[in-house]
């Protein structure tokens, strides 16, 4: 089995040609999102000798027990860690890939690679690190909630000073080492050692049959083009509204343009490339919620959101379904939405549907802006750190190791073999799929939350609330006070 699927991995990783499988058009000829500097930033293109990490290619640790913390299903059912540890193969191409990176590393520096997947996660890590017990050696912890206010408690090592860790080689997300770092120290970031960042992408799911139905323009044309905007796709979604049982009323038995949930405004207006929190010329935090594109942006989507003849929002409806993620996505599915904002992880469920369906990135604001940007979901994406109680040698070898052959196993069983030939539909889906990973924005107003930052969006979402500047009025004191008590941490900690 093991011969066999490194084989097949070896296939896919020369029929790409020795690039980057999120990456196939290098010259950017007709690229829907030109390069800017931050998007070269944001391409890891193997070479077509294989790079190799800068550690000794072999070592003896006595059999020490590597354990990573990561998301077990008591934190969540949908989002657990399925990255990190496995106990044995199964098939699953993504399982297996986890396995075998953990048996070759295990094999080269006798240890043993344990994963500690847990559910009270920030709890459990800092109960760790206040009481010196040493009990992990890393983190794969959700950014919002638990890494993010672990960096700022003083609890992690920055990534750029630890031994070992080679943050420009290309199994490291350079777009998240930028975005993320705050004066210029890197607490956490992303790597290929993980996947949960990518399933936590925020994007659109279509219907192709309802597209053709209705006779809509090609939504993989416009974004081509350029034209794929919040303008385009509401003036699509009204076109396929429909009362099915005629009963004079919308209700969730209904066909509708639009599903979503009102908590993911955030990723809709991220869409512009602006971010609730920007940094500033110290890479320090800076409040962006004044934007004019913010603003512009959230008049424009909750007035999409208020119109609930067209849009079906989840937390209408949700205490009529067991799990009503799962009917939003049959009703994708059954032609019942033929457009749904939600997460990359989603396409592995509809695969078991027998629909016709494709995906597409985030919309533009408007046809004025240059490329196209999505989110990435704080409470939903782990991210790379080190406690400040483990030792800096041997975890920034193990981490350094285990994401490079991460590069050239979970990554391409992940890209190509998993998400390109198992799940998505169509050849334009896998152009969208590359456009996607390429243009993805993390934003630390998410992951911090600092004075509830990001939950008041949400809170004014959900309140049909179109008054964004009032909204934030009398939190605003509370915002800049908890980041600014975030911001001397970082500085004192130096």
């Amino acid at each position: 089995m093991k011969k066999i699927f490194l084989i097949f991995l070896a296939v896919f990783l020369f029929s790409c040609g020795g690039k980057d499988p999120a990456d196939k058009n290098p010259t950017g000829a007709n690229d829907p999102n030109p390069d800017s500097k931050e998007n070269e930033l944001a391409k890891t293109e193997p070479a077509t000798e294989k790079i190799l990490p800068n550690v000794p290619e072999a070592g003896d640790y006595s059999g020490y027990e590597f354990v990573i913390l990561a998301n077990g299903t008591e934190y969540n059912s949908y989002w657990y860690s399925k990255d990190i540890y496995v106990e044995d193969e199964n098939g699953d191409a993504i399982n297996d890939a986890v396995y075998y990176r953990n048996r070759a590393i295990e094999e080269r520096y006798n240890i043993s690679i344990k994963g500690a997947l847990k559910g009270n996660l920030y709890n459990e890590a800092k109960k760790s690190i206040t009481s010196g017990d040493n009990t992990y050696d890393m983190f794969t912890i959700p950014l919002q909630g638990a890494t993010a206010q672990l960096a700022q408690d003083g609890l992690l090592i920055d990534l750029k000073k630890t031994p070992y860790v080679d943050l420009e080689k290309p199994w490291w997300d350079q777009r998240a080492n930028t975005q993320l770092s705050i004066g210029h120290k890197l607490m956490f970031t992303i790597s290929d050692l993980l996947i949960m960042d990518k399933d936590s992408i925020l994007m659109f799911y279509f219907n192709k049959d309802m597209v053709k139905e209705l006779a809509l323009e090609d939504p993989y044309q416009l974004v081509r083009e350029g034209k794929w905007t919040t303008d385009k796709m509401w003036s699509m979604a009204k076109v396929a509204t429909r009362d099915i049982d005629g009963d004079g009323k919308m209700t969730d038995r209904d066909q509708y343009g639009f599903i979503s949930q009102t908590h993911t405004i955030h990723g809709n207006i991220v869409g512009t490339g602006q971010m609730l929190i920007t940094k500033d010329e110290n890479d320090l935090p800076a409040i962006n919620i004044s934007n004019p594109m913010i603003l512009a942006s959230y008049e424009k989507w909750i007035e999409i959101f208020n119109d609930r003849e067209n849009v079906f929002v989840a937390s209408d409806w949700q205490k009529n379904h067991a799990d009503i993620w799962q009917y939003m996505l049959e009703m994708t599915a059954e032609a019942r939405a033929l457009f749904q904002f939600t997460h990359m992880d989603r396409v592995t469920t509809l695969r078991s549907y027998d629909c016709n369906f494709g995906i597409l990135p985030n919309t533009k604001h408007d046809g004025s802006q240059a490329e196209y940007h999505n989110a990435v979901n704080g409470w939903c994406s782990t991210s790379i750190s080190i406690p400040v109680t483990s030792d800096y040698d041997r975890t920034g070898l193990i981490l350094e190791a285990l994401t490079a052959e991460s590069y050239y196993t979970l990554r391409p069983a992940y890209y190509e073999i998993s998400l390109k030939t198992k799940f998505l539909r169509d050849d334009e889906s896998e152009e969208m799929l590359d456009l996607i990973l390429k243009s993805r924005c993390y934003d630390l107003g998410n992951f911090y939350n600092w004075g509830g930052i990001f939950d008041n969006l949400n809170t004014l979402a959900a309140a049909k609330k179109t008054d964004f500047v009032s909204g934030y009025e009398k939190v605003l004191p509370k915002i800049e006070s908890a980041m600014q008590k975030a911001i001397d941490n970082f500085l004192e900690n130096d």
